[in-house]
């Protein structure tokens, strides 16, 4: 039967992927990240733009800093699965490097910026110069658009945490 050559096939062909080593298999970030992650921490952008930061080109956490990868590992991760999970994430997590490219020429670093033109009080930060809450100005700022306004107050209000 036509059928049961095709079963045939296909079961052929699982067999055969389960044998190859997992680094030559293609790995669907999104697919292991709805299946393992999700659950507890969300939207993988969301994720990552709240508690990862890209320093440098490597994604770095709250958990082992220096060694996220090994975090990862330890946190229901195999190997296989690491580089392209945080391959995902570095995508949407804050940077720095963001702000440099695309602010630093008028205001220098985020952590220079942060220290000499913004007031941190309790949950509001207020531009020194202006006077105006961050996000009331923001989005009136250089045709910043919504997802903009909300990258940088999550990165100046993590940059002035850190100070």
């Amino acid at each position: 039967m036509p059928g049961e050559t095709l079963i045939r096939s296909l079961g052929i062909g699982a067999l055969l992927l389960a044998l190859l080593p997992a680094e030559t298999v293609a790995v669907d970030a999104r697919a292991i990240w709805d299946s393992r992650c999700e659950h507890c921490h969300g939207d993988p952008a969301e994720f990552s733009g709240k508690y990862l930061w890209n320093v440098g080109g490597r994604l770095q956490g709250q958990h082992h800093i220096e060694d996220l990868h090994r975090f990862m590992r330890n946190h229901y991760l195999p190997d296989h699965m690491i580089e392209p999970i945080n391959d995902m994430l570095l995508v949407d997590a804050n940077s720095p490097a963001r702000f440099d490219a695309e602010c630093g020429e008028c205001h220098g670093s985020a952590a220079a910026f942060v220290e000499k033109s913004l007031w941190i009080r309790g949950s509001g930060i207020t531009g020194m110069e202006t006077g105006r809450e961050l996000d009331e100005f923001l989005p009136t700022h250089r045709g910043l658009q919504p997802d903009d306004v909300e990258f940088y107050l999550k990165l100046l209000v993590r940059v002035a945490e850190t100070r």
